[in-house]
């Protein structure tokens, strides 16, 4: 029995080590997402040169967060990322640019506005809570 359980524990701590590599990896490749963004966005300014900053119907800096979280809101339970906020602005008559949403969505996760699993960012109250893996043993 003692074999089992000194197996059980290896694997258990392999698992949780590989998880926390996992999300490391994840976490770099978002901040890699997100320079990118912004080098899309300086790409963008340089391009436009000395033209107006925005139409009416592109949404200022300061209301891009409401316009998100509106969109999430929108979104509820099936949250959105980069693209699908891209779309449904689109769809609003506004135009978004993907690596401004990617980067200010990224900036509500930071705030603590939105969580983000990893596929899709959604307002706290639309998160489903996740079941815990309990590991029971015989009770004496």
């Amino acid at each position: 029995m003692a074999k089992t359980s000194a197996g059980m524990k290896a694997l258990l701590e392999e698992k949780d080590r590989l998880e926390n590599t996992m999300f490391r990896l994840f976490e770099q490749s978002e901040a890699i997402r997100n320079k990118i963004a912004g080098i899309d966005i300086a790409i963008s300014i340089i391009e436009r040169g000395d033209q107006a900053p925005a139409t009416e119907n592109q949404v200022s800096a300061t209301n891009l967060k409401v316009l998100l979280t509106d969109l999430a809101r929108e979104t509820g339970a099936t949250g959105i990322n980069s693209n699908t906020a891209v779309e449904l602005a689109h769809k609003r008559g506004i135009k978004l640019l993907r690596g401004s949403a990617a980067s200010n969505l990224s900036r509500l996760k930071n705030d603590g506005v939105l969580v983000h699993d990893g596929k899709v960012y959604r307002l706290p109250e639309f998160v489903r809570p996740q079941p815990q893996l309990i590991l029971g043993g015989k009770s004496s």
